[in-house]
């Protein structure tokens, strides 16, 4: 089962379906066209952004940080992330998007 971090950021198009798309990534399922912005998995990067396509590979749904948002295309995906890096510094007034995702999930 992948991880989602709650509330997901989504674009107009994917949020129309952001329940069905989950259902259909969590089952294993890809998606054509999809991607998701995760936390940055080496540790240096806020974010990664990856094609749904690579979730069908189990090393890749193993090894994969928490879901922050969903995108019905890479255009979309890095508007996402303009968008989150934004709410981030209104929000906090700094640029430690990690922490602030989290503290959005669990409400620090």
């Amino acid at each position: 089962m992948l991880k989602w971090l709650d509330p997901l950021y989504t674009d107009d198009v994917a949020s129309r379906r952001v329940r069905e798309l989950k259902k259909r990534l969590d089952s294993g399922k890809t998606d054509l066209g999809h991607y998701v912005i995760t936390l940055a998995s080496n540790g240096t990067d806020c974010l990664d952004v990856m094609s749904t396509v690579f979730l069908g590979q189990p090393y890749v749904r193993n090894a994969l940080p928490d879901i922050v948002g969903i995108a019905s295309s890479k255009k979309q995906a890095l508007k996402l992330v303009v968008r989150i890096t934004e709410d981030c510094i209104r929000e906090t007034g700094g640029y430690d998007v990690r922490r602030y995702l989290e503290s959005r999930t669990h409400g620090a």
